[in-house]
């Protein structure tokens, strides 16, 4: 089992947090390497890397990413950091060894044994993910109709030997130059763009975001208005017991790592945080542009359902042409 995080030395932390956790719940796995593409990962991090990798008897490879996130320093960032680029082009990071691999972001959860969905068959896609709840504007404002498949990239599943023969990366290349490089959601925007009808979707149990767990199922559509979107059922499967949990940024919600932080499976990060060489690493100053404070303290002081109306409008309309502008 290959499988790839990209991290500066900021989220370094919070990526070894994650690949604890995939060594905790996969011990059965006989052979399991994990990647992480190098964006400026200090010396002293760099040996907490490698205890975590001999505490469990594993494998874990640093591949520099200079050169790359240089070349695409251009790009608009309008989420994360510059080392996000770097999974535009694991092809040309990866042995070429490596026929496929699985993609986590720095900040999600495993809490389960995924070995079954690594080597499931992509029936012929070159992308296994699970569907982003956006709305049509969204999906318009990066070019595509309000039905096409649009998912989340911090969980891709990847045939990298269809994802070369797709030739993936220079369709990445060209969408980057079309736009130069303004494309909204950054590298997910991208590579939503390069994948069209190569996209096998995933249960969203395998990439359980925030926006599930915090939101009920119908407060989930009031507030997001996606022209597409998983079952009531299958999300309400993530939320109960999710193989993988992704705790993005929401307005209304704390990640594990900040300070005085509760929510759905931050204790479950707490407890693997304890097991790495960052356990004593202090908790953090939650971080929240002026959107977002704004966002929760109107949330906080109407009723929900005004609320989430009003939120949900600025989100699936206002936020689409202001990315534009």
């Amino acid at each position: 089992m290959n499988v790839v995080y990209a991290s500066d030395d900021n989220f370094v932390e919070i990526m070894g947090v994650s690949i604890c956790s995939l060594f905790e719940n996969n011990k059965n796995v006989a052979e399991l390497t994990v990647y992480i593409l190098d964006h400026n990962i200090s010396k002293e991090n760099k040996q907490k890397i490698a205890d975590l990798a001999n505490a469990y008897g594993r494998e874990i490879k640093l591949i520099s990413t200079g050169s790359i996130v240089k070349d695409l320093s251009f790009l608009q960032q309008d989420r994360g950091g510059a080392s996000q680029f770097s999974r535009l082009f694991l092809s040309k990071l990866l042995p070429n060894g490596c026929t496929r691999a699985l993609y986590l972001d720095c900040d999600t959860c495993i809490r389960h044994n995924i070995e079954d969905f690594y080597n499931q068959d992509f029936e012929g896609k070159t992308v296994c993910g699970v569907m982003d709840c956006i709305s049509k504007q969204h999906r318009a404002k990066v070019g595509l109709p309000e039905t096409a498949i649009y998912i989340n990239s911090g969980m891709m599943l990847i045939d990298l030997e269809s994802w070369k023969a797709n030739k993936i990366e220079d369709k990445i290349t060209g969408i980057i130059e079309k736009f130069h490089g303004k494309i909204p959601y950054a590298d997910q925007g991208i590579l939503n763009l390069a994948l069209q009808e190569k996209v096998k979707l995933a249960r969203p149990r395998y990439n359980c975001m925030s926006i599930f767990t915090t939101f009920s199922f119908d407060d989930l559509l009031k507030y997001r208005k996606p022209s597409v979107c998983d079952t009531r059922a299958d999300i309400e499967d993530a939320k109960n017991n999710p193989s993988i949990v992704h705790f993005v940024t929401l307005f209304c919600a704390s990640r594990p790592w900040f300070k005085n932080s509760a929510g759905p499976f931050f204790d479950d990060w707490k407890h693997y945080k304890q097991l790495t060489p960052w356990k004593d690493a202090p908790e953090r100053n939650t971080k929240k542009n002026v959107f977002q404070r704004i966002g929760a303290s109107f949330y906080t002081i109407v009723p929900k359902n005004l609320g989430l109306s009003v939120l949900g409008f600025l989100h699936s309309r206002v936020k689409p042409w202001l990315m534009g502008m």
